[in-house]
């Protein structure tokens, strides 16, 4: 046994990859060819990041040839795609060949289930290299990392396991062999592959070279000039008036892992304190990973049209993080480190620049376009607002086109619109959280202000919850829950006969307050109910009732305060309570909380309980 095989170690994929490679091999019918794309990406990664490296580590041999090759080989049905990038050692190929990002793996499986063709699932949860396995029986990788002594060998069929071995690939890089299915001939041809290339990878900065054992055996070809096949011009450099809409979407394509068309496309050029040409776009789907706590930025930033990073927090927030692109400036060194961009002034002034070049573009959509506003809302709304709960400047930018759903009109409005369409004496703007719109929209705490046709802001985005309370204030208005506190929106008529309680009424909300103390704060006669028998609210301080839900469903530590329970004084229900003897009282009293946390959508303690109850009361 040779030293080599003494080495080489079979590994099982993890059980998520196996299931995923099963369905990328044998699902994804329609669109096979993106896997030339996706393993083109990977190669163009891998020779942007030994360029990094090549510009801050004197170590590393300086080399201005990066390139991409594809080789065909008709007769033993393989193509195999090189480079000469930053290269994977053995634990790399563990990481990156073996194993998923957990984030994406189980929903993508979710995702797909039986669906077939769906080619924008691939790049939304980066598992662009297991696409091999839709047109090969194996796939082989050799590879050695630019700082390593070894190179290093890793085969799969996709079935189950990999073997990763020592090998004599002496060359800094990687090499990827696919050995094509007798039913996918069709990735043999050399016309075919360019023309994917062309589809998908023109604008990749790298050239990319196809060739073929045809080629080698064409003595007319011996003496040609050999041909790259994308363009490898840096896009975002060209004059606008220049680049096709077709240009502008490949390149998205390329950027995003999307492979619809762009929603917006920003590109513009800032000359003045920073000197940068920037490339964005705004997109139409929703990444699944969009609100995953790992998910970062999509622009890549250069420099003089060098990769330097594509994962710099500071290029933009985190708010934006669904926004890919480019950016690209003369004033910054190329061996600056990675540590020091994140508190770069340079970085900070393009960040603000672009950042508020974004909104306005977002604003424009929501003024020119309202319907395509809509369904951009509808996926990046939330997102957005993330960035009215951090300490930022944009917070008046991010207001004018923020909409919401509210109680007195059919379309969202602006908060613009509310003090202005729906002016009030308090100052104030009425808002009301929880899971739904039409839930919101019957709750009782609704009650009074449907009646008297008092605009409440229906907020089901959870961010809007964080943000409100402690922004406090839109312009004059304060921000203001209806299911916190009193209500104070009666008139100075209603509020002086509201004092005259009659003492029977006193009484029953005295004898409610004894009765129910272990579960309720207090109890108060309603303002707010006006056909509903009873209803809970937080006090004024405590914290509103639907976020203390949220933060209690994401496991978070809070103070278990109790709420009010206000009761409709002329209710049936309360006045059939009220003329019952004190037994029958202390018997039937728990009925009124039961209901007003059935009316919350919350679970009863004791619903058989209450069901009796409610029977029993009804006979008497």
């Amino acid at each position: 046994m040779t030293k080599q095989q003494a080495e080489k170690k079979t590994v099982k994929f993890e059980t998520e990859v196996s299931k995923l490679l099963d369905i990328v091999a044998n699902s994804l019918y329609t669109e096979k060819e993106i896997f030339v794309r996706e393993l083109i990406s990977n190669s163009s990664d891998a020779c942007e990041k030994l360029r990094y490296v090549s510009q801050t580590d004197s170590k590393v041999t300086k080399t201005n040839k990066f390139q991409i090759r594809i080789h065909l080989n008709e007769k033993n049905k393989t193509i195999s795609i090189k480079d000469n990038g930053i290269g994977m050692d053995d634990k790399d190929m563990q990481s990156n060949l073996g194993t998923i990002a957990k984030s994406g793996t189980e929903e993508f499986i979710k995702k797909m289930g039986d669906k077939k063709g769906d080619i924008n699932q691939i790049g939304k949860f980066g598992v662009g290299f297991y696409s091999s396995f839709m047109v090969s029986d194996q796939v082989v990788v050799r590879s050695k990392k630019y700082d390593s002594s070894s190179g290093y060998l890793w085969t799969s069929d996709g079935k189950g396991t990999f073997s990763i071995e020592e090998t004599e690939y002496n060359e800094i890089g990687t090499e990827i062999t696919l050995s094509i299915k007798k039913d996918e001939k069709e990735f043999l041809s050399k016309y075919k592959i360019e023309e994917i290339i062309k589809k998908y990878s023109d604008f990749v900065p790298f050239p990319i070279f196809v060739t073929s054992e045809e080629d080698k055996n064409d003595k007319k070809k011996d003496d040609k000039t050999e041909e790259q096949v994308n363009s490898a011009e840096a896009i975002w450099l060209k004059d606008k008036s220049k680049i096709k809409k077709n240009d502008y979407k490949s390149f998205y394509n390329q950027v995003s892992n999307y492979y619809d068309e762009p929603l917006t496309t920003i590109h513009f050029k800032a000359e003045g304190v920073v000197n940068y040409t920037a490339l964005l776009y705004l997109p139409k789907s929703q990444p699944q990973d969009l609100y995953h706590p790992d998910r970062k930025n999509k622009l890549k930033l250069y420099v003089n049209k060098v990769f330097i990073s594509d994962k710099l927090d500071a290029l933009i927030p985190a708010w934006l993080r669904f926004v890919p692109g480019v950016v690209d400036t003369e004033d910054l060194s190329l061996n600056i480190s990675r540590e020091i961009l994140q508190n770069n002034a340079v970085i900070n002034k393009i960040s603000t620049a672009i950042t508020k070049r974004v909104l306005k573009e977002i604003l424009e959509l929501k003024k020119k376009k309202p319907d395509e506003f809509k369904d951009f809302w509808k996926n990046f709304g939330p997102v957005v607002k993330e960035g009215l709960y951090e300490f930022n400047d944009f917070h008046d930018q991010i207001f004018e086109f923020s909409t919401f759903n509210c109680s007195e009109k059919e379309e969202m409005i602006t908060l613009d619109q509310y003090v202005t369409d729906f002016s009030n004496e308090k100052k104030k703007i009425y808002y009301i959280s929880g899971e739904n719109k039409e839930n919101l929209i019957n709750s009782p705490q609704m009650e009074l202000f449907k009646n008297k046709k008092i605009n409440v802001l229906l907020i089901t985005d959870p961010v809007d919850e964080f943000w409100m309370p402690m922004k406090m204030k839109f312009k004059d208005y304060e921000f203001t829950s209806i299911t916190k506190g009193e209500v104070d929106i009666e008139d100075k008529k209603e509020s002086k006969k509201d004092k005259q309680e009659p003492k029977e009424d006193k009484d029953f909300v005295g004898f409610l307050k004894d009765n129910l103390k272990d579960k309720v704060k207090d109890v108060k006669i309603s303002k707010r109910l006006t056909t509903s028998a009873s209803c809970l609210v937080a006090d004024e301080n405590d914290m509103d009732m639907h976020l203390k839900k949220l933060m209690a469903a994401n496991n978070q530590n809070i103070s278990d305060e109790k709420r009010i329970l206000e009761i409709n004084i002329n209710h049936e229900l309360v006045n059939k309570l009220k003329s019952l003897d004190k037994n029958q009282k202390d018997k039937f009293c728990e009925i009124l909380y039961d209901h007003a946390k059935l009316m919350e959508g919350e679970s009863l303690d004791d619903p058989k309980k209450y069901t009796n109850l409610v029977s029993e009361l009804v006979s008497l």
